[in-house]
């Protein structure tokens, strides 16, 4: 077993002021990123980490060649070691070095020979992480590198340091005269607290027993129908097990932090809540559980805006091509960083003044943020712009200007702000709304209307079809919801309809409505757009007017009665049946269907006509006629041609009198139709790289094969298998994406042949694939093919004149029941094959 690393004798300080970042488990972030990659090309290194010691765990805020990995124990880090001291912590060769020779990330993947670490400090002197590299050769770094790795650390934690003041700004702590509020006014503070907090007593079980008002309005209650109940019925399930793990704490005597948990109330809105939880006793000495809890929705949203936001850029300097700037609104001074002067194209020696820096902007641009800059000063609001710019070279490009204004004792005294070159970027913006023209332009064209509407059913984008149906451009109708389109006027059967196809169910159904003065009838098909964890995000609409059809049909029931007067001419498939299901008449275009001449179809019982199968399906529809009921259905013959599928009508025969003699029996051809229908779903069902299943299509695909077994308990097992490439992302940094999209292509190819025709195939995003074996009888059936898969990834793949050597990672699921839950285990074993290295196997449960 490796050493483990020795515990800082500040380590609660450490871990204290490690928390006030508010960094662990945030998203990832592109100067961070970015200072990592520098740190990898200085120093030569093919890995490095931005890495961040926590108490059990080193997490990394930045990772530059270590795929799919986001953090490792703390006790086989060597980051655990290094922030023991100040001074770079290196190891020149890890299998010689005792400390380390048998750590499970020297013996195992990723190979550490060599490592290098500079500690993150903070300004108290806490060493919170380090910035390392990492190299499977040994080696050592030079006096340059070791001196830019240290530079570049300092850079990473003034930037942390940064970030957090930016979202403790964004938080808006109390104001001062609340704070002396809260050092002078203690029990009025109180009292105040007692009204808008939640207060709740609580038995051990989660036995509600008292709840002030607060509380009971917050799930729309009154504190007396919340007596008695549970406080788990309010809290969001997935967040049962960490609640009842602190109570169980709280209740063992140990001294429980408070701690944020999703509650939902009567209305459905998620909320979160800090609560602050005690333990006391009532007259008897029965523990009770007192817990305080403040709304912290805002500030959740808030920080999670702030993590995701590129405003972190406004202070970075120049690592992540970000310049920074400064304004001295006192002494009239402008201070640019290095990186500022770069994107400007100035001499090292230019010195700007506020005037001059807004003169570097294209003349349409100046007022903008010369605006910007003004309505600062005067109001305090920060500004974040894209405006086009002017270098001192001449040279047009298109900049982010990110700014606020300072205040001291309510004056503005100082200008801060970030600057970025963001030229690429509107390009490939430009390139985007090309793509998506195109795409309008192609969905234009089509004879259906198409849509698609998000959860909240309003339109995000919509054909020219559909502009005019609603006599509308496209933009007023992007945004809205078709009620609000129609003034409240849509059919409620429409709406059961979406309704459905927003709770994961794809609709087909037919509507009718007036279009240009005339009543139409269409057909259209919902299908929910499913994104991860099966959460809906919202639908596809598709509508296609059948009207033609439909008044069709109308007019041949009209004239049941007076088949005889049936001419060759008509193009349906007309045959007319006695009470003993004998046919009476067949048409010319019934003989070519059947290929059969009338001589040897007229005076025989339907069985003798159509096959076995075929006549216990029609047989159920033969009786519905003859008991009085015209009915419709639609019937597929396969290898029939055009005729391969048959919108057929019953109609019962009455000739001249209420008595049933028989019935007409008129079939159309829908076989285009119905090609039509399969076409648009591949659209929806398709990944249009390797032409594999998409995600929707393959969750159609595994709940039709989970359905099929759970109507045979005794049937073979379901197998799905998760497929991960390894060493995918380095091929399209090294090579480009055109060639990772042919690599993926090949992959998919590969993956196709290794499987029978009644299995699936897809592509679930990015390089992850899934395989649905179905009849599977034993799980080492499914872990066969498993290994053939990771033996095909293994094999060299030829990419024009590139060889490929990439791999995978295979997750294992047998079984039936509920999807879910076999992509979650199927899920599971991937992650645990991707821990236990490349070209793993592992079997749920295995």
């Amino acid at each position: 077993m490796p050493n483990s690393p020795p515990l800082p004798e500040n380590e609660s300080e450490r871990l204290a002021r490690l928390r006030e970042l508010l960094i662990l488990d945030s998203a990832p972030e592109p100067l961070f990123d970015h200072i990592a990659r520098l740190a990898s090309e200085v120093c030569g290194a093919p890995i490095a980490l931005l890495s961040l010691v926590d108490a059990e765990r080193q997490w990394f805020k930045a990772n530059v060649g270590l795929a799919a990995v986001n953090e490792t124990p703390r006790d086989v880090a060597f980051c655990a070691h290094a922030i023991a001291a100040d001074a770079v912590f290196e190891i020149e060769d890890a299998r010689s070095d005792a400390r380390f020779a048998d750590n499970p990330l020297v013996r195992g993947e990723p190979g550490i020979r060599f490592y290098a670490g500079a500690p993150l400090a903070l300004p108290g002197g806490e060493r919170v992480g380090t910035l390392c590299v990492i190299d499977r050769q040994p080696r050592r770094l030079d006096a340059a590198q070791a001196r830019m790795l240290r530079d570049l650390a300092r850079i990473a934690t003034e930037a942390l340091v940064m970030r957090r003041d930016l979202i403790v700004r964004a938080l808006s702590v109390r104001s001062g005269h609340e704070q002396a509020l809260a050092e002078g006014e203690a029990k009025y503070r109180g009292l105040v607290q007692e009204q808008r907090e939640l207060i709740s007593l609580a038995r051990p079980d989660g036995t509600l027993i008292y709840v002030n008002p607060a509380y009971a309005r917050h799930f729309h209650k009154s504190p007396e129908q919340l007596t008695g109940a549970n406080l788990f019925e309010f809290v969001e399930p997935g967040d049962h097990a960490p609640v009842r793990e602190r109570l169980a704490k709280l209740l063992a005597g140990a001294e429980v932090p408070a701690a944020s948990n999703r509650n939902r109330g009567l209305d459905g809105v998620e909320r979160w809540i800090a609560w602050t939880n005690t333990l006391q006793h009532d007259a008897r000495g029965q523990p009770l559980i007192h817990s305080v809890g403040r709304d912290v929705t805002d500030q959740r949203r808030a920080e999670e805006a702030l993590r995701a936001s590129e405003a972190l850029l406004q202070s970075t300097g120049s690592v992540a091509g970000v310049g920074g700037w400064e304004v001295d609104l006192d002494a009239g001074s402008v201070r640019w960083t290095q990186q500022t002067r770069k994107i400007h194209e100035v001499a090292p020696d230019f010195a700007p003044t506020l005037d001059t820096a807004i003169g570097f902007y294209a003349p349409e641009a100046r007022p903008l943020i010369a605006q910007a800059v003004q309505t600062g000063i005067e109001s305090g609001r920060p500004w974040d712009l894209e405006l086009p710019l002017i270098t001192a070279t001449g040279r047009s490009i298109w900049v982010r200007a990110v700014g606020e204004v300072v205040f001291e004792s309510g004056r503005a005294v100082r200008l801060i702000g970030a600057f970025q070159d963001i030229t690429e970027r509107k390009a490939l913006q430009q390139r985007l709304a090309d793509n998506e023209r195109f795409l309008r332009e192609i969905t234009d064209a089509l004879p259906i209307r198409i849509a698609y509407l998000d959860s909240e059913r309003r339109y995000r984008f919509v054909n020219r079809l559909h502009c005019e149906r609603f006599g509308l451009p496209r933009e007023a109708i992007l945004g809205h919801t078709r009620n609000e389109l129609l003034a409240g006027a849509s059919s409620p059967a429409v709406e059961q309809h979406v309704s459905l196809v927003l709770a994961g169910q794809p609709q087909v159904f037919e509507f009718d409505e007036s279009v240009d003065g005339r009543p139409r009838t269409l057909e259209s098909r919902l299908v929910p757009d499913v994104g991860p964890g099966g959460v809906v995000r919202g639908f596809f609409s598709t509508s296609f007017d059948i009207s033609e059809r439909a008044e069709s049909q109308r007019l041949l029931q009209q004239q049941s009665a007076t088949l005889q007067s049936i001419t060759e001419a008509v193009p349906a498939v007309i045959a007319v049946w006695g009470n003993d299901l004998r046919c009476r008449f067949v048409n010319g275009a019934f003989e070519r269907w059947r290929g059969m001449p009338r001589e040897q179809i007229v005076g025989r019982l339907l069985a003798e006509i159509v096959d076995e199968a075929d006549f216990a399906r029609l047989q159920p529809w033969a009786m519905r006629a003859l008991a009085g009921e015209s009915v419709s259905f639609e019937r597929d013959y396969p290898g029939r041609g055009s005729a391969a599928h048959l919108a057929i009508t019953y109609i019962p025969l009455r000739p001249g009198s209420e008595r049933i003699d028989g019935f007409v029996s008129v079939a159309q051809d829908i076989t285009s139709h119905r090609l039509e229908q399969v076409r648009l779903l591949q659209l929806t069902q398709r990944d249009p790289l390797t032409g594999l299943l998409n995600r929707a299509g393959f969750m159609q695909r595994l709940d039709d094969a989970l359905g099929d077994a759970r109507g045979h308990p005794a049937a073979p097992s379901t197998a799905l298998l998760y497929v991960d490439l390894d060493r995918f992302k380095p091929v399209n940094d090294r090579h480009g994406h055109a060639v990772g999209d042919r690599l993926l292509q090949i992959v998919a190819d590969r993956l196709v042949r290794l499987v029978r025709p009644s299995d699936a195939v897809a592509r679930l995003g990015g390089d992850e694939f899934a395989i649905l074996l179905c009849g599977v009888r034993e799980p080492r059936h499914a872990l066969t093919v498993a290994q053939k898969v990771v033996a095909a990834t293994a094999t060299p793949f030829d990419v024009g004149d590139t060889k490929l050597h990439i791999g995978a990672s295979v997750g294992v699921a047998v079984g039936a029941g509920n999807a879910g839950e076999l992509m979650a285990r199927a899920d599971a074993a991937l992650y645990k094959a991707k821990g236990a290295g490349r070209g793993v196997v592992r079997l749920a449960g295995g």
